[in-house]
Protein backbone atom coordinates (compact mmCIF):
# COMPACT_ATOMS: atom_id res chain seq x y z
CA UNK A 1 0.00 0.00 0.00
CA UNK A 2 1.29 3.63 -1.07
CA UNK A 3 0.83 6.41 1.55
CA UNK A 4 -1.72 8.03 -0.83
CA UNK A 5 -3.68 4.92 -0.79
CA UNK A 6 -3.53 4.73 3.29
CA UNK A 7 -3.84 8.64 3.55
CA UNK A 8 -7.17 8.47 1.67
CA UNK A 9 -8.40 5.52 3.72
CA UNK A 10 -7.58 6.57 6.44
CA UNK A 11 -9.32 9.87 5.84
CA UNK A 12 -12.80 7.62 4.68
CA UNK A 13 -12.48 5.18 7.80
CA UNK A 14 -12.33 8.97 10.04
CA UNK A 15 -16.13 9.32 11.73
CA UNK A 16 -15.62 12.92 11.56
CA UNK A 17 -14.88 12.57 15.61
CA UNK A 18 -11.08 14.12 14.93
CA UNK A 19 -12.49 17.27 13.05
CA UNK A 20 -15.30 17.51 16.04
CA UNK A 21 -12.53 17.80 18.43
CA UNK A 22 -10.39 20.10 16.23
CA UNK A 23 -12.97 22.80 15.70
CA UNK A 24 -14.33 22.70 20.01
CA UNK A 25 -10.48 23.19 20.99
CA UNK A 26 -10.73 25.66 18.09
CA UNK A 27 -13.57 27.35 19.89
CA UNK A 28 -12.38 27.10 23.28
CA UNK A 29 -8.86 29.24 21.96
CA UNK A 30 -11.28 31.80 20.32
CA UNK A 31 -13.63 32.49 23.11
CA UNK A 32 -10.94 33.51 25.62
CA UNK A 33 -9.90 36.26 23.06
CA UNK A 34 -11.00 39.69 23.24
CA UNK A 35 -14.31 40.37 21.61
CA UNK A 36 -12.94 42.11 18.88
CA UNK A 37 -9.93 39.02 17.61
CA UNK A 38 -13.06 36.95 17.66
CA UNK A 39 -15.07 38.90 15.32
CA UNK A 40 -11.84 38.99 13.14
CA UNK A 41 -11.40 35.19 13.29
CA UNK A 42 -15.19 34.41 12.63
CA UNK A 43 -14.56 36.74 9.80
CA UNK A 44 -11.91 34.93 8.68
CA UNK A 45 -13.68 31.49 9.20
CA UNK A 46 -16.33 32.52 6.67
CA UNK A 47 -13.65 33.96 4.06
CA UNK A 48 -11.83 30.61 4.20
CA UNK A 49 -14.69 28.67 3.88
CA UNK A 50 -15.44 30.35 0.70
CA UNK A 51 -12.20 30.21 -0.88
CA UNK A 52 -12.10 26.10 0.12
CA UNK A 53 -15.15 25.73 -1.53
CA UNK A 54 -14.42 28.01 -4.54
CA UNK A 55 -11.21 25.90 -4.86
CA UNK A 56 -12.74 23.26 -6.52
CA UNK A 57 -13.05 24.68 -9.39
CA UNK A 58 -10.74 27.80 -9.65
CA UNK A 59 -8.92 28.54 -12.73
CA UNK A 60 -6.19 30.92 -12.16
CA UNK A 61 -5.63 31.52 -16.08
CA UNK A 62 -9.10 33.36 -16.12
CA UNK A 63 -7.65 36.19 -14.00
CA UNK A 64 -5.66 38.71 -15.23
CA UNK A 65 -2.24 38.23 -15.93
CA UNK A 66 -0.40 39.66 -12.78
CA UNK A 67 3.06 41.52 -13.84
CA UNK A 68 5.92 42.54 -11.47
CA UNK A 69 5.23 45.83 -9.80
CA UNK A 70 1.25 45.27 -10.37
CA UNK A 71 -0.12 46.44 -6.91
CA UNK A 72 -2.97 43.59 -6.16
CA UNK A 73 -5.43 43.99 -3.21
CA UNK A 74 -4.97 41.12 -1.27
CA UNK A 75 -6.80 39.06 2.11
CA UNK A 76 -4.16 37.24 3.92
CA UNK A 77 -6.51 35.68 6.34
CA UNK A 78 -5.71 35.38 10.00
CA UNK A 79 -2.69 34.33 11.09
CA UNK A 80 -0.43 34.21 14.35
CA UNK A 81 2.32 35.84 15.78
CA UNK A 82 3.50 38.93 14.06
CA UNK A 83 2.95 37.90 10.36
CA UNK A 84 0.84 40.25 8.38
CA UNK A 85 -3.15 39.11 8.26
CA UNK A 86 -6.30 40.90 7.04
CA UNK A 87 -6.88 42.73 4.12
CA UNK A 88 -3.86 44.66 2.59
CA UNK A 89 -2.58 46.02 -0.53
CA UNK A 90 1.12 44.13 -1.87
CA UNK A 91 3.24 44.58 -4.51
CA UNK A 92 3.92 41.63 -7.12
CA UNK A 93 7.57 40.48 -6.91
CA UNK A 94 7.75 37.86 -9.36
CA UNK A 95 9.73 38.29 -12.57
CA UNK A 96 7.35 36.24 -14.73
CA UNK A 97 4.58 35.07 -12.96
CA UNK A 98 2.68 32.03 -14.84
CA UNK A 99 -0.99 33.27 -15.65
CA UNK A 100 -1.74 29.63 -15.35
CA UNK A 101 -0.19 29.34 -11.95
CA UNK A 102 -2.25 29.66 -8.87
CA UNK A 103 0.22 31.30 -6.91
CA UNK A 104 1.88 34.58 -6.99
CA UNK A 105 4.72 35.92 -4.58
CA UNK A 106 3.72 39.39 -3.36
CA UNK A 107 5.45 41.83 -0.57
CA UNK A 108 2.69 43.54 1.70
CA UNK A 109 2.43 47.23 1.63
CA UNK A 110 1.59 49.05 4.64
CA UNK A 111 0.36 52.72 5.43
CA UNK A 112 2.45 55.36 7.41
CA UNK A 113 0.52 56.87 10.47
CA UNK A 114 0.04 60.15 9.59
CA UNK A 115 2.42 61.60 11.84
CA UNK A 116 5.55 59.88 10.47
CA UNK A 117 7.72 60.24 7.36
CA UNK A 118 10.67 58.27 5.23
CA UNK A 119 12.39 58.22 8.66
CA UNK A 120 10.43 56.50 10.79
CA UNK A 121 10.48 53.47 8.61
CA UNK A 122 12.61 50.09 9.72
CA UNK A 123 15.55 49.26 7.91
CA UNK A 124 14.01 46.05 6.24
CA UNK A 125 11.23 48.25 4.92
CA UNK A 126 11.23 50.23 2.06
CA UNK A 127 9.93 53.45 1.44
CA UNK A 128 7.32 53.67 -1.43
CA UNK A 129 5.44 56.77 -1.32
CA UNK A 130 1.76 57.69 -1.95
CA UNK A 131 0.76 53.83 -4.16
CA UNK A 132 -2.73 53.39 -2.81
CA UNK A 133 -5.32 53.78 -5.12
CA UNK A 134 -7.37 57.07 -4.57
CA UNK A 135 -4.84 57.97 -0.82
CA UNK A 136 -3.23 60.20 0.31
CA UNK A 137 -1.68 58.28 2.70
CA UNK A 138 2.41 57.54 2.47
CA UNK A 139 3.05 53.87 1.89
CA UNK A 140 6.03 51.24 2.24
CA UNK A 141 6.88 48.13 1.45
CA UNK A 142 7.08 45.38 4.13
CA UNK A 143 10.30 42.91 2.92
CA UNK A 144 9.83 40.49 5.52
CA UNK A 145 6.97 39.68 5.04
CA UNK A 146 7.41 38.36 1.27
CA UNK A 147 5.34 35.32 0.55
CA UNK A 148 4.01 33.14 -1.90
CA UNK A 149 0.16 33.72 -1.68
CA UNK A 150 -3.01 31.39 -3.95
CA UNK A 151 -4.19 33.67 -6.43
CA UNK A 152 -7.42 32.86 -4.57
CA UNK A 153 -6.66 35.70 -1.97
CA UNK A 154 -6.46 38.41 -4.37
CA UNK A 155 -9.51 40.61 -4.41
CA UNK A 156 -8.54 42.96 -6.98
CA UNK A 157 -7.87 43.60 -9.60
CA UNK A 158 -8.88 40.42 -11.50
CA UNK A 159 -10.26 40.74 -14.77
CA UNK A 160 -8.05 42.25 -17.82
CA UNK A 161 -10.08 45.30 -17.99
CA UNK A 162 -10.23 45.75 -14.07
CA UNK A 163 -7.90 48.73 -13.15
CA UNK A 164 -4.47 48.56 -12.20
CA UNK A 165 -1.61 50.47 -10.45
CA UNK A 166 1.88 49.69 -10.78
CA UNK A 167 5.10 50.53 -8.94
CA UNK A 168 7.85 52.49 -11.03
CA UNK A 169 10.75 50.68 -11.80
CA UNK A 170 12.86 52.58 -9.16
CA UNK A 171 10.81 51.77 -6.94
CA UNK A 172 10.84 48.39 -7.95
CA UNK A 173 14.86 48.59 -8.08
CA UNK A 174 14.25 49.70 -4.30
CA UNK A 175 12.57 46.54 -3.16
CA UNK A 176 14.88 44.75 -5.35
CA UNK A 177 18.11 46.20 -3.32
CA UNK A 178 16.41 44.96 0.04
CA UNK A 179 15.49 41.75 -0.91
CA UNK A 180 19.41 41.31 -1.81
CA UNK A 181 20.40 42.83 1.17
CA UNK A 182 17.78 41.00 3.70
CA UNK A 183 17.79 37.09 2.08
CA UNK A 184 21.07 36.62 0.22
CA UNK A 185 24.51 36.20 1.40
CA UNK A 186 27.09 38.81 1.12
CA UNK A 187 30.11 38.62 0.04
Amino acid sequence: MNATKGHINTAQENDGSKLDNALQALKAAIIQLPYKKQNIIADWLFTWSKYLSFEQNFKPERLRHFRRGDIVHIHLGFNVGNEQGGSHYAVVVDINNNRGSGCVVVVPISSLDKDKGKENIHGSEVYLGKVIPNSETESYAQLLQIRCISKLRIIKPKAENDMIYRLTSEQMDNIDRKILELFTKKS
